[in-house]
């Protein structure tokens, strides 16, 4: 009889449990669907997949909790690595092939009201998983037009620094105001913290939406997203509306108007304004959010189309011209079948009206190198040209900038470098897959390990708005954290039996 020696990682899980909260009427937690391609798709939640393991539930009055590793015969030269999926974090992340009894901590991190996800243990090729489920408690509701910071007026400009008040702490921040924008008046307000993170919004007469960059990104309104609706917010009443943005201590955007939900965004998916930075920072080795793929995403149809993307712009929101997703896809030891890639494809059936681009911006420093290197296949018409391009744009210029063609099927580094030129404030690094004609066929390009090596900017927290004629009645923010509106519009009806 042969005897098989088996190398393992028990674990011992010791969970703090709450209980869970639900979220009613307008006192929301943060995970609304998008409100994107007008409505008219159904959005279908991105779950990761389960693994077979103990479970740990989290929530927002005891984010943490502990599980206990003890391991045997691993290869003592194979510590064991711990990692935690988006919406999670776990210390320590290293501990030794052999360990017993090791307390490793899980922490929510998230504030949407399901998170799901997992830790993944691995010492060579040895694994083990714990599952986690994650709860955001409802927001605390609190009233803002007490001491309004600014009293109301038609002022083009108001800022608010540090002195002034604008101060917020880890976690988040309010703002609130009252506007008229009917006509060609246009309101923008702003905010950005000392770490960068930040928005610039924009409302007039026949929308809202922010600014990726300097390219708006339009919202659109959930009361009327049916069938046959536009999505359209209609400002142009002669009234004023009241609007909220609420800042979330994971980054999160909930945007109210008229006390009733509009949309939730992640923060890191829109480039900040190119007048934000204040400062030139340290080398850093990696200034690009999300560029493994491993954090959030949002799909809607039936397939799995990846509509929003943490840390990434999707330019084209079409299915009839291009298709995005982020898929499980191994491509060595060390990145293994957990590990997640952009795989971009044009639509087979039509030419398009647009090439695939899936890009980010990034606030950089004039007269500097940068440096971007990328993972990548596809984009390979077969009996034709590459399709695939890496590329780097100036924002503030975007005829000038560099790029790279993608050459190969199997997977190759590209690099490439780009020294600014002496006005460009930020540039855009994106993965470009041209169109063709009807029934060509495109290998998908597809994307890992993404990198922007350079010099960093540097920030200083400040909040306020940009104003194009627009009655003012008040404007004001709350650093003390994210609250939902205290009013909550709603109308009730009750049916009686017919006599």
């Amino acid at each position: 009889m042969k005897w098989a020696l088996v190398a393992m990682i028990t674990l011992s899980v010791s969970a703090l449990k709450a209980s869970v909260q639900q979220t009613e009427g307008n006192n929301p937690s943060n995970d609304r669907p998008p409100a994107e391609d007008a409505g008219k798709n159904k959005v279908i939640k991105n779950l990761p997949i389960l693994k077979s393991g103990p479970w740990l539930d989290l929530d927002d009055t005891h984010p943490t909790a502990t599980f206990t590793v003890s391991a045997s015969d691993l290869q003592s030269d194979q510590p064991i690595n711990i990692t935690a999926t988006s919406g999670f974090s776990v210390k320590p992340q290293v501990i030794p092939a052999n360990a017993q009894n090791t307390t490793v901590t899980v922490t929510l991190n998230s504030t949407k009201k399901l998170t799901l996800g997992h830790v993944i243990l691995r010492s060579g090729a040895t694994r083990s998983y714990v599952n986690l489920k994650g709860y955001g408690s409802k927001m605390t509701t609190k009233a803002m037009t007490n001491n309004p910071k600014y009293a109301g007026g038609r002022d083009a400009e108001i800022t608010f620094g540090e002195k002034e008040g604008f101060n917020p702490d880890v976690n988040g921040f309010t703002m609130e105001f009252k506007v008229n924008t009917d006509s060609l008046k246009e309101f923008y307000p702003y905010a950005v913290t000392n770490k960068g993170i930040g928005f610039k919004a924009y409302i007039n007469a026949k929308g809202m939406g922010l600014y990726n960059g300097l390219d708006k990104k339009e919202l659109f309104n959930p009361t009327i997203n049916e069938e046959s609706g536009l999505g359209q917010f209609y400002n142009d009443d002669k009234r004023s509306h009241t609007y909220r943005y609420s800042f979330t201590r994971d980054n999160r955007i909930i945007i109210f108007k008229d006390n009733l939900l509009i949309d939730s965004v992640r923060a890191t998916d829109y480039g900040t304004q190119p007048e934000f930075a204040v400062g030139n920072g340290d080398m850093v080795e990696n200034l690009l959010k999300n560029p493994n793929f491993e954090g959030e995403f949002n799909t809607a149809y039936d397939n799995h189309i990846a509509t929003k993307i943490e840390g990434w712009d999707v330019l084209i929101g079409d299915r009839y011209n291009s298709e995005q997703f982020i898929k499980n896809q191994e491509i060595n030891n060390q990145q293994d079948f957990d590990n997640h890639i952009l795989s971009m494809n044009n639509y087979k059936w039509a030419d398009g009206w647009s090439a695939s681009e899936i890009g980010q911006v990034i606030d950089v420093v004039p007269n500097e190198t940068y440096t971007l290197s990328a993972l990548v296949r596809g984009g390979i018409k077969k009996e034709g040209p590459t399709m695939g391009v890496i590329k780097i744009q100036e924002v503030q210029d975007n005829s000038l900038g560099t790029s790279v063609d993608v050459t190969d099927n199997n997977w190759q580094t590209y690099s490439l470098d780009y020294t600014t030129s002496a006005t460009c404030k930020q540039i855009r690094i994106f993965f470009y897959l041209e169109r063709d004609k009807w029934g060509a066929t495109i290998s998908p390009l597809e994307v890992d390990n993404v990198k922007l090596t350079g010099k960093s900017r540097t920030y200083a927290a400040k909040a306020g708005f940009q104003n194009t004629s627009t009655g003012i009645d008040y404007f004001t923010f709350d650093t003390t954290g994210a609250y939902a509106p205290n009013l909550n519009p709603q109308i009730n009806i009750s049916v009686g039996k017919a006599k």
